[in-house]
């Protein structure tokens, strides 16, 4: 029971499960009660895309994602009757929580700690009925509209789209994740038959936009060692590119000919600049 005093309540079967409410945030005294949710349980699971992960079962909550240094990031979707799932976003500073707390005598951790004891904070104006940590490839993403704009990946700096003026008729949030294919596994694969450059997706999903937007994708490094078997790959190696819309890779496209929309594939320097009409 929570009343105008606030309090905090400490999972006994998880640890480092915690929920703090701070002094005044509750009118009047209310049982608030957390449960693990099995995903079997659930109507309708959390959705998810290719590269995304369940992380934990479901307000500091325990989870087991690698994120692989800077590649992944985590995101908490939340239910109000485990049909409809959207992201929860909740902005506010470190500084902010300490004013939240309003002196609660409650010892928080820094979010590089929370990092190293692999915990999520979540903050909340309100509850849903549940909560999901996710993992999934690290997505810039910016509100852009008719005036369009760049959005440039960190976790590979040389991957951009790029959005002209008209590309978009209203504002809406898009984004760009970029996915780095491991060199040790595609040498232990394919030798030197192939290399790959980062998988790229832009988000909204299958949406048209009414000027083709340009894709920048650095070229796949060329690789001078063979397979252990002692195969060796081409000399002169051809560059493709590849694209999917329904999560199975049936466009292939040579670089400097054209996509099957009639879109240019091109090589400059050292990226693919590649202009499509479809994310």
């Amino acid at each position: 029971m929570v009343d105008a005093r606030g309090g905090s309540m400490r999972g006994s079967r998880s640890n480092g499960m915690r929920i703090i409410i701070p002094p005044r945030k509750c009118t009047a005294p209310t049982r608030i009660t957390c449960r693990l949710a099995k995903r079997h349980k659930l109507a309708y699971p959390p959705p998810m895309v290719e590269g995304e992960g369940l992380v934990s079962r479901l307000v500091e909550i325990p989870h087991f994602g690698s994120m692989r240094g800077k590649e992944r990031e985590l995101i908490v979707l939340r239910s109000d009757n485990g049909d409809t799932w959207k992201e929860h976003q909740y902005d506010c500073h470190p500084s902010d929580i300490t004013d939240i707390l309003n002196g609660m005598d409650e010892e928080l951790d820094s979010n590089a700690e929370l990092e190293k004891k692999r915990i999520c904070r979540i903050i909340t104006r309100d509850f849903p009925q549940y909560f999901a940590v996710v993992s999934r490839i690290k997505q810039e993403s910016n509100h852009m509209g008719p005036e369009g704009g760049t959005l440039s990946s960190q976790t590979v700096p040389m991957v951009q789209a790029s959005f002209p003026q008209g590309a978009l008729t209203k504002k809406i949030r898009v984004g760009l994740q970029a996915q780095p294919v491991p060199d040790d596994m595609v040498r232990n694969l394919l030798g030197n038959r192939a290399t790959f450059s980062p998988i790229v997706t832009v988000e909204p999903r299958r949406r048209k936009f009414h000027k083709p937007i340009t894709m920048t994708i650095p070229v796949p490094p060329r690789s001078a060692d063979g397979h252990p078997s002692g195969h060796r790959g081409d000399s002169t190696p051809c560059l493709r590119l590849l694209c999917s819309i329904t999560g199975k890779w049936n466009i292939s496209c040579p670089v400097g000919g054209h996509h099957r929309d009639h879109s240019p594939v091109l090589c400059h320097r050292l990226c693919f600049l590649h202009d499509k009409c479809v994310s």
